[in-house]
């Protein structure tokens, strides 16, 4: 030991004397010890080694003697008299003032260049000081201040404190708090308490009966808080806790809201709060609507919920009253200060205000007068001192007639404008809910305002209103259709004040967008004089006016040209007349006539100084060159791209995204919102319409012009001087000349390789060279702020050219002429200043320290991350930290200006100047470019790029902020679809192992880390390099994410890591959808392999109800293949796949539903309805993908109705959306059609659950009050099924209910009956089962021959009079998947191993021919054929025939309309083998009837085919060849007026589905024209022929 330590040792046990004067005299040499630099550098020595630790003096030892002065000091105290004098008193508290800075002096030295203490030693001190009465009184101020600047202030210590340490914290400041106990500031507390309410809810779990507690008693009495500070932390605090509560506790949430809002809105209306409390209660009371009524759902039916409905309504009101006296004393306020002053509410108080009126108003425009007792706020306080007392009483009108009156032109601008405002919202909101009546009468008041807006600043107000109000009436036109003509004479009025508008700097804007409103929703007819808007003298070319332009041109076409009137000329040719108007629009937006000018001026073109939205410009210019300019812009633009162009950005903030996301769950919860498979439609459907093909023909003239203009705008930029010239200018000179280029192209009047020959292309090339001078120039200036935050706009600007996310038509081919025209110097000078910026990085790096205890474990980790096992990675001791890298501050003083509760995380922009910035906006554009496609005309290599990028990991340090930034953005833009290779992957991730052990613990980086991984997880699956060579890629992914798996279970995961964990195995599943590779190792009793496919369905027993949603909603992936690449088509996972998925999730799906060990009371009500919704959910997405399970899942839910008492209402709500998404009328159609799977499934229960009987049926869900009303309407589904279980009591039971004889109900169900019994007399096989259904049928048939039931005679007669019945439901029972029986025949050849299980009972075809077979033997004469016995009675034929016809065009998929074919199919066989008999002389109509309902499927095919759709085609297609086959050898003339219409549609066929032309040829090789004298159609067919012949060529090419 050295000698200053020694030293630093004596000084310390002198600490311990039991001399008080002693003691006092070695602080001060301890105070001068610590300072020195020698003792600070030898105990970090000691301190970050772990050898001899123990015989070491190290930082931790240090504290542990101060704790034992700590201790004799305060034993000293309490020894002294109690009763003393003033100044003694005075004295000892000196002394404890002394006490309490030293200790604050040695941490605040030791934790200087980071945090050298231990965490766990430093809490439990301070716990332990707090919870003693007397220390807690005589530190307990200094030690609250200590722990909020010194530990909760600490990245470090902040993300390594444990669930244990939370927990001790939170209730010793809840304790303090909510205590008479003076002797902390309760300043001080609040902020205490608010730093650890954000720990608890952003760190750790499980909290939530404590907090509802302790804010349920602290904020009922607030208003008797003396300090507005306290309330602030305080409502803060709560709002943090709501926001992390609101999804798995609604119902206490509403609650808790429900109890507090009436004391908070007596602190807004008593205590005159102060802005930032004002701005948290604003937060709370939109946190409570929101919650409330998700999305404005005003009805429980709609997913609103309250607690106490008629009270959460008074307060309601009572809260509209408040905000309204609100906004008017904050006019009343404007109307006396002198100068200027900002007239507009903030726009939090103006959405909630909104939020409020489309609550409480009415449908119609009456005013509504409400009493609302003042005392009532305080209703729910207790000791409250009103109660008893005389209350007032205050009328409050409210309506849309109360808003309007608020609009009166007369009234000044501080009343009016706020009233705008909310008017603005309410309608853009809100817009299905605003009543027509009142769309005339609130436009007429803002017509009002606008003719008068000369007073005032009322103007912008009233337009961006209007603006609302337009977009509102086109959402609701078919309501407002009554009102047209009236809002038509409005609009007109309106018109010519907004053009007026548009010459007014301060309105031009507003009064264009609105142009363009009026223009999108087609409110009025435009005339010809609005297209004089567009020209150098009204306006010029901004993003308003584009937008304007753009959408007009997309409503009506442009005129070919405008008449000239004084003051309105457009430019004149030379010739002196009117040009055409699509020529003067180019010159407009290009400002050809003001070219000359311009280059004299050497400045910038208008066009190329602002920003426009990315590629518009471009659309508009080439759209305007073609002949049909409407069309043309459409084509460009694409169905999205329209909306993304017209939608204003809004920039949100965090809090706020996080409502939105718990509306959208709360939806999701209520079944409110759509289906994944609904959404996927909806897309599919935009997707079709936007690819529809068109022609396009353009004007010469026009493009020649255009050419011309964009040449000279080039030449004029290139000829000004780098230092006037803005270098975003030039960026959107060469992106405006290769979107131009890319709308020819996309148009298909230009091919790339002759764009890239072009003059512009040229040109774009030179101008894009004149930028790589500006970054080289920024090299020499990065210490600048200025260049530094140009080049961070300049490269965003580069990032949106190159995106591989094109919004329109155009974007990816814009995207690749932009990367053609980048020099690779331009490329290079960015990776230069990216290197030289990342190896110049050390101002800004952060402190590091390690631990002792983990110092060994993370250097091996460091040199051999490849070599340590997979969980070891994530694997941490009882006291070990988060990281090294995380121990940081962001100053190294305590002061709380420069840390927060919680420090800040590494992530946020606080850690980066405006160098960072930039090197991360460059870092993106080099990624983007990285990651193109190797194009033939690049002048750069993107593999040099990538090489160049990869190299800046070797320099990583994740202890820098800028590092572990830059190393997210490679992650998430670097990996695209087949841009890495295997090397260039490895190099990569290979940091990410490292990275994710160092930060385990800190919950925010983890989650940001694991959403970054989603691009690579997604590239693999689109990958064209082998599964060998990527073999380590994927090892290394799945070795973080089996780490992430570990932590998660084993409680070490917050709820939002795991959500981002649960993306991850999603988005492994989209990769992998087999699992041949995404297998996670996990740890159990050993080391587990477990595929994706059920690692994923675990969490849906997940204790957060987001992350176990989540699940819920992506389980379909377990069952289609979703590949990014084609996110348009749906490919059934293998069988065994789907039931071995269906199995997992519904039984971890009812592993959630057991609540939680010792949740309490209050939280079952959450809890259960929270499992419920997730086990019904995971359910419908099952419903809605899976065929194959449907039956298994219909039933799962049912079941569920018994076992979890699910509400009928939520389960009704719940097939309602599935029903709407399978196409059924209802939903008791959907259950209907399963409804024999579902009852022979719930008697099957009997044999183990006496419970499961026919009355227990859940037949509620079937719309049938009684059972008696659910026998009367389906006992012919339940008998038969009965009669084969040999329930025949059952079946007396029905005809006793519905007072009917049980014999005659057997005669109603004969047919079904005997599908039940008959087939089972045919099954071959020895097999137990079998023999068991054999004896069975036998038995039950004898039992039914019986004289005391329906008898042999009554049997054989019923047989014979039911004979087509019985063979169409015999038909109903076909079922090849499972046939095991004999041949199956042709049929066998049309079925897949996906076809969904029919409802019982099903046989293969083998059977049914047999019970035919045996049918026509037993009760034919003669033995002759069953087709023969019917041909007796054609009408049979024909019935048999319309009766199957009847269920395909009631069949809702393509899965049972194939099968319903294969019966068809399998019926006409038997007719055809009967040809030769005439058929009874139906033989003709029989023939019509089966080619043209054969054609008529043929044609009905869906656009998109699948594999059914396609197994359909082929059947019709062979089936008619065995049809026509039949025909020509039989009965040629009935086929010959036929043969047109057959060849026909086989043509249409073989065009867009080649693979049935081998069929085709089949058809055409089996006729004999020559032979039947079919000459009509040998030309058809000798076209057909050569059609056939080129196609095959063509399939041969390809």
């Amino acid at each position: 030991m050295s000698l200053v330590l020694h030293d630093l040792l004596a000084c310390c046990r002198g600490l311990e004397s039991d001399k008080a004067t002693e003691r006092k005299k070695e602080t001060e040499r301890f105070r001068r010890l610590i300072r020195s630099e020698e003792v600070i550098q030898e105990l970090d020595r000691n301190s970050g080694t772990k050898a001899n630790s123990s015989n070491q003096l190290t930082w931790d030892a240090v504290f542990r003697f101060l704790q034992r002065f700590i201790q004799k000091e305060t034993e000293s105290l309490q020894s002294s008299k109690s009763n003393v004098t003033a100044t003694t008193l005075a004295t000892r508290q000196k002394k404890m003032a002394e006490t309490c800075s030293l200790v604050k002096f040695f941490i605040r030295h030791a934790n200087k260049r980071g945090p050298r203490l231990k965490r766990s030693d430093l809490l439990r001190h301070v716990i332990e000081v707090l919870q003693s009465s007397f220390c807690c009184s005589a530190y307990g101020e200094n030690y609250s201040s200590l722990l909020l600047k010194d530990i909760l202030s600490v990245r470090k210590y902040w993300c390594d404190i444990s669930r244990q340490e939370w927990q001790s914290l939170l209730e010793l400041y809840c304790g303090l708090f909510s205590s008479s106990f003076k002797s902390i500031n309760r300043v001080l507390l609040s902020r205490v308490i608010y730093a650890v309410v954000k720990g608890c809810c952003t760190q750790a779990e499980g909290f939530n009966d404590s907090l509802f507690s302790f804010f349920s008693k602290a904020m009922l009495n607030a208003r008797q808080e003396k300090h507005h500070s306290v309330l602030e932390h305080l409502v803060s605090a709560l709002n943090i806790f709501l926001r992390s509560a609101a999804m798995n506790c609604r119902m206490r949430v509403c609650r808790l809201g429900e109890e507090l809002l009436p004391s908070l809105l007596n602190v807004w209306a008593g205590m005159r709060p102060s802005a930032n409390l004002k701005e948290e209660i604003v937060e709370f009371f939109n946190l409570q609507l929101r919650v409330h009524h998700p999305k404005g759902a005003k009805t429980q039916d709609a997913g609103a919920h309250a607690e106490q409905w008629t009270r959460w309504g008074s307060l309601l009101y009572s809260l509209y009253d408040t905000l309204v006296r609100e906004i008017s004393h904050i006019g009343s306020r404007g109307k006396y200060v002198t100068g200027t002053r900002h007239i507009a509410v903030k726009d939090n108080l103006i959405e909630l205000t909104a939020d409020i009126c489309h609550l409480l108003f009415s449908d119609d425009s009456d005013a509504h007068v409400l009493e609302v007792t003042q005392a009532s706020l305080r209703s729910t306080q207790m000791a409250s001192p009103t109660q008893g007392a005389a209350s007032k009483r205050r009328r409050v009108e409210m309506g849309w007639d109360v808003l309007r009156d608020h609009l009166q032109p007369q009234q000044s601008d501080f009343d009016v404008i706020p009233w705008l405002q909310i008017a603005a919202v309410l309608t853009s909101k809100y817009p299905s809910t605003v009543p027509a009546k009142e769309l005339v009468q609130l436009l007429s008041v803002l017509y009002q305002l606008l003719a008068e807006q000369q007073r005032g600043n009322r103007g912008p107000y009233v337009l961006r209103c209007l603006r609302e109000v337009a977009h509102c009436q086109a959402h609701i036109s078919q309501r407002a259709q009554v009102y047209r003509a009236e809002l038509g004479r409005l609009w007109v009025r309106i018109w010519p004040h907004v053009l007026r508008g548009v010459s007014s700097p301060h309105t031009e804007s507003l009064s264009l967008d609105l142009l363009a409103s009026i223009v999108h929703g087609g409110l009025i007819d435009m005339d010809r004089e609005f297209w004089k808007l567009f020209r150098p003298s009204a306006c010029k070319p901004t993003q308003s006016s584009a937008l304007c332009l753009a959408q007009a041109m997309l409503t009506c076409p442009i005129p070919k040209s405008v008449a000239s009137s004084s003051g309105f000329d457009f430019m004149l040719t030379p010739e002196g007349t009117s040009p055409n108007l699509k020529e003067s629009l180019i010159a407009w937006l290009l400002m050809s006539d003001q070219n000359d000018e311009m280059e004299d001026s050497c400045t910038p073109h208008p066009i190329i100084c602002r920003d426009f939205p990315h590629n518009l410009i471009a659309s508009i210019l080439v759209s305007l060159t073609f002949k049909d300019t409407r069309v043309g812009l459409k084509f460009l633009l694409g169905a999205e791209g329209i909306k993304s162009a017209f939608v204003q950005e809004d920039v949100s903030s965090d809090a706020k995204d996080k409502l939105e996301v718990i509306e959208r769950f709360y939806q999701q919860f209520s079944f409110n919102a759509l289906l994944p498979s609904e959404i996927r439609a909806t897309h599919n459907e935009s997707v079709k319409t936007a690819t529809d093909d068109i022609q396009l023909a353009v004007v010469p003239a026009l493009r020649n012009k255009l050419e011309k203009s964009l040449l000279s705008m080039a030449d004029s930029l290139l000829s000004c001087s780098p230092d006037s010239t803005p270098p975003e200018c030039l960026v959107r000179c060469f992106s405006q000349l290769t979107g131009v280029l890319a709308g020819f192209v996309s148009a298909g009047l230009l091919t790339e390789e002759e764009a890239c020959c072009s003059q512009l292309f040229t040109k774009a090339k030179a101008v894009a060279q004149d930028l790589s001078g500006f970054i080289s120039s920024v090299k020499m200036k990065m210490s600048e702020e200025g260049p530094m935050s140009t080049l961070r706009s300049l490269m965003k600007l580069c990032a949106q050219c190159t995106s591989r996310k094109p919004m329109d038509r155009a974007g990816s081919i814009s995207s690749g002429l932009f990367l053609m025209t980048l020099p690779a110097s331009l490329l290079s000078e960015l990776a230069e200043f990216c290197k030289l910026h990342v190896l110049n990085n050390v101002p800004k790096r952060i402190s590091v320290t390690v631990d002792d205890e983990q110092m060994d474990d993370e250097c091996e980790t460091t040199k051999n991350p490849q070599a340590s096992n997979d969980i070891d990675l994530f694997e941490d001791g009882e006291d070990a930290h988060s990281s090294t890298n995380g121990s940081h501050r962001q100053k190294e003083d305590n002061t709380d200006a420069s840390c927060g509760p919680g420090a800040k995380s590494l992530l946020t922009e606080d850690y980066q100047g405006k160098q960072d910035l930039a090197l991360l906006a460059v870092l993106e554009f080099l990624c983007e470019c990285g990651s193109a496609l190797p194009l033939h005309g690049l002048l750069f290599k993107p593999q040099e790029v990538r090489r160049r990028l990869l190299l800046l990991l070797k320099q990583i340090d994740f202890s820098k902020a800028l590092h572990l930034n830059m190393y997210l953005v490679l992650l998430k833009k670097l990996p695209a679809e087949n841009s890495l290779s295997p090397e260039e992957f490895d190099a990569l991730l290979q940091p990410l192992a490292d990275l994710c052990y160092l930060y385990r613990q800190d919950q925010e980086i983890c989650a940001a880390v694991l959403l970054s991984l989603l691009p690579s997880i997604q590239s693999l699956g689109k990958t064209s390099h082998t599964p060998e060579e990527m073999r380590h890629v994927q090892g290394s992914l799945l070795q973080v994410l089996s780490g992430f798996c570990v932590l998660s279970q084993t409680g070490k995961c917050v709820a939002t890591v795991r959500a981002a964990l649960v993306q991850c195995l999603v988005a492994l599943l989209e990769a992998d959808p087999l699992c041949n590779w995404a297998i996670l190792t996990l740890r159990g009793a050993e080391a587990q392999h477990c595929p994706v496919s059920s690692v994923l369905p675990s969490h849906l027993a997940d204790a957060n109800h987001q992350v176990r949603m989540l699940v819920a909603l992506s389980v379909e992936r377990l069952f289609l293949d979703l590949r990014q690449n084609q996110p348009d088509q749906r490919k059934m996972l293998p069988l065994k796949h789907q039931q071995a998925a269906f199995e997992n999730i519904y039984l971890k799906a009812q592993e959630g539903m057991k609540l939680p060990r010792g949740s309490s009371s209050e939280d079952q009500p959450d809890e259960a309805l929270n499992r419920k919704a997730t086990l019904l959910r995971s359910l419908s997405v099952v419903l809605c993908c899976s065929p194959v399970c449907e039956k298994q899942c219909l039933f799962a839910l049912f079941q569920s109705y018994k076992e979890n008492d699910v509400e009928e209402d939520l389960i009704k709500k719940m097939l309602c959306s599935v029903s709407k998404v399978q196409s059924y009328r209802s939903v008791k159609t959907f259950i209907t059609s399963h409804l024999y799977y579902l009852v022979a499934e719930w008697l099957s229960q009997r044999q183990s659950d006496d419970r499961y009987t026919l009355g227990s049926f859940p037949y509620s869900l079937l719309d049938h009050n009684t059972v008696k009303d659910f026998y009367s309407s389906y006992y012919q589904m339940l008998i038969p099924h009965l009669v084969f279980l040999d329930d025949f009591e059952q079946v007396k039971s029905i005809g006793r209910c519905l007072e009917r004889d049980w014999r005659h109900l057997l005669a109603d169900c004969f047919p079904k009956m005997m599908v039940n019994i008959l087939p089972y007399f045919a099954l071959k096989g020895q097999d137990s089962q079998v023999a068991q259904q054999r004896e069975k049928a036998h038995r039950v048939y004898d039992l039914l021959t019986d004289a005391s039931c329906l008898g042999k005679k009554q049997i054989d007669s019923l047989i014979h009079s039911n004979l087509a019945d019985i063979v169409v439901e015999l038909l109903t029972t076909l079922y090849e998947g499972g046939a095991a029986d004999g041949d199956t025949g042709d049929l066998k050849h049309f079925t897949g191993e996906l076809d969904p299980v029919p409802n019982p009972p099903y046989f293969s075809s083998y059977v049914i021919k047999a019970t035919l077979d045996y049918l026509s033997k037993c009760h034919g004469a003669n033995h002759r054929s069953l087709v023969a016995i019917l041909s007796k009675t054609p009408i049979s034929i024909q019935k048999i025939l319309l009766a199957v016809c009847e269920k395909a065009a009631e069949a809702t998929n393509s899965y049972e309309r194939h099968r319903i074919l294969l019966m068809y199919h399998l019926f006409v066989s038997l007719l055809l083998r009967e040809v030769k008999d005439g058929l009874g002389g139906a033989l003709d109509f029989v023939l019509r009837d089966i080619i043209y309902t054969l054609i008529h499927h043929v044609n009905s095919r869906p656009l998109q085919c699948d594999e059914v759709s396609n197994r359909s085609l082929s059947l019709c297609c062979g089936l008619l060849t065995s049809v026509c086959q039949a025909a020509l050898q039989f009965c040629d003339d009935a086929l010959d007026c036929h043969l047109q219409v057959i060849v026909g549609t086989l043509t249409a066929q073989v065009t867009s589905q080649p693979f049935i032309s081998q069929q085709v040829n089949r058809f055409i090789g089996n006729r004999c024209v020559s032979s039947f004298g079919i000459k009509g159609a040998s030309k058809d067919l000798e076209n057909l022929e050569k059609f056939l012949h080129v196609s095959s060529k063509a399939e041969n090419r390809h």
